[in-house]
């Protein structure tokens, strides 16, 4: 009787080793190969351009980091902007309109400006005694907001690292800024304009870092003059 149950037991062992090894291999050599080749054709197929993705990371790293201390994307060095605005609005590329710049003041010229609102500024600042200053301002500035601006003020570090400095009760925007040099301007903004279409920009010294301007659905973002048109 042992023996009998003793042989019952290796075969009982020897099956489940048997299925245990046929699983083993079921899953790491069959499925899992399946299921990485998936996943990897999903991000193939989904992968944005090289000029979205650096906007997508760092379009707003200066204007929303605590005092705007991120570092700049570099500029590519491409050029698509103009084939990608005959492609989103064919009827403003046909007016010679060859940098962002020149759309922006084309749009506000041509189809003018329903309303115009700063959401976010950054000015860098260096004081007489070599330290250095950050203004921060939040909220919305047009003719029809009554939102007051959120004003903050840092200090650098020696590793440029941020740390807030409490605003005294009379200090403006304007104090503020009188109180050093100003080395660098930052400003993210929102366009509507008269024919309804619209436009969003970051703005970086008076060169457009970024933008996306809405035609009717058809979407033109650029990064420097690295653009793209989508819907």
């Amino acid at each position: 009787m042992n023996e009998i149950k003793f042989k019952h037991w290796v075969i009982w062992a020897t099956v489940l080793f048997a299925l245990g090894v046929a699983a083993d291999y079921y899953f790491l050599h069959i499925l899992f190969p399946q299921k990485q080749e998936i996943l990897h054709g999903a991000v193939t197929d989904q992968q944005p351009s090289p000029g979205a993705m650096a906007a997508a990371t760092h379009m707003d790293s200066t204007l929303y980091g605590e005092a705007g201390n991120a570092a700049v994307v570099a500029d590519s060095g491409k050029d698509t902007f103009n084939e990608s605005l005959r492609a989103c609005a064919p009827e403003i590329a046909a007016q010679a309109v060859g940098t962002p710049e020149a759309l922006i003041e084309y749009l506000r010229k041509s189809l003018g400006i329903k309303s115009e609102t700063i959401l976010l500024e950054n000015y860098h600042l260096d004081l007489p005694n070599g330290s250095k200053r950050r203004i921060h301002v939040i909220g919305e500035d047009d003719t029809n907001s009554k939102n007051k601006k959120v004003v903050k003020f840092y200090k650098l570090d020696a590793q440029d690292l941020p740390e807030e400095i409490p605003l005294r009760a009379d200090d403006t925007i304007e104090k503020l800024l009188a109180s050093g040099k100003i080395t660098r301007v930052e400003k993210k903004m929102e366009l509507k304009l008269k024919d309804d279409s619209s436009a969003s920009l970051e703005m970086h010294d008076n060169k457009i870092f970024q933008f996306q301007f809405n035609n009717h659905g058809k979407i033109l973002s650029c990064l420097y003059k690295e653009c793209q048109c989508g819907t």
